[in-house]
């Protein structure tokens, strides 16, 4: 169920956000520890990022982490305590891809750090 809400996220974002999203394997792992209902709102977090310019500013509407992240955006809710950081890039088909590399909580820092252990570890 939840892979068939991401592939209709998917297609929605491509026809009408000219945007494609892909999960890292960890980030995949990261959505499905949520339940079904956190599921839904982090889908919205991206439509909504989608919708408003997944590029960097000026160019869209994302703000840049800083430090060893300098070249992902996030995207915050403090309402549902939650972050996801990705990697904007626009395509040679002008079409916006969304690397996402992690989704936690809003804790700290914690969800920055897992997201730089994982470039590490590649």
């Amino acid at each position: 169920m939840a892979d068939n809400k991401i592939e209709q996220l998917k297609k929605l974002l491509l026809e009408k956000y000219k945007t494609r999203v892909f999960f890292s394997s960890e980030a995949i792992k990261d959505y499905k520890s949520f339940s079904p209902g956190k599921r839904n709102d982090v889908l919205k977090l991206i439509l909504k990022q989608a919708e408003k310019g997944a590029l960097f500013k000026p160019d869209g509407n994302a703000n840049r982490c800083e430090g060893q992240l300098h070249q992902f955006a996030k995207i915050k809710s403090k309402q549902l305590n939650l972050r996801i950081i990705y990697q904007p890039q626009l395509g040679p088909d002008d079409v916006v891809d969304m690397g996402i590399i992690a989704i936690g909580p809003r804790d700290d820092l914690e969800v920055y750090k897992m997201a730089i252990r994982r470039l590490a570890d590649e």
